[in-house]
């Protein structure tokens, strides 16, 4: 294991609750990679990625999050990337990426939607 990857159990430190959706991923100086979300935590989000990012890249992710069955709110965030693995199943890379920058309104958000 590279001494770059974040250890599997620091990658589970919160609760995860699946989001299935679209969600835009770009690096700086790149254009913006359409890319499928998989799960949400506080601190993290999973994706489907086209491409295979290197682990401790930073990135932007923006995606929707349910808060009421009638109402979305985009989540935009900064976030490294933490692992990027290829997976057969979902045609992609399955992508962890953890949050790096997030306001008190975005992170409450978050807990609502995992804990609920």
């Amino acid at each position: 294991m590279a001494s770059e990857e974040v250890q599997p159990d620091e990658r589970r430190r919160h609760t995860r609750r699946s989001l299935r959706g679209a969600s835009h991923l770009q690096f700086a100086s790149h254009p913006v990679v359409e890319t499928r979300t998989v799960d949400v935590s506080a601190s993290g989000l999973g994706i489907i990625a086209p491409i295979n990012p290197p682990t401790g890249m930073a990135c932007n992710i923006r995606f929707l999050l349910p808060i009421h069955p009638e109402r979305n709110v985009t989540i935009s965030a900064t976030a490294l990337v933490t692992h990027s693995v290829f997976t057969q199943a979902e045609s992609g890379f399955k992508v962890g990426l953890m949050f790096t920058d997030l306001s008190p309104q975005t992170l409450g958000l978050l807990v609502r939607y995992v804990n609920r």
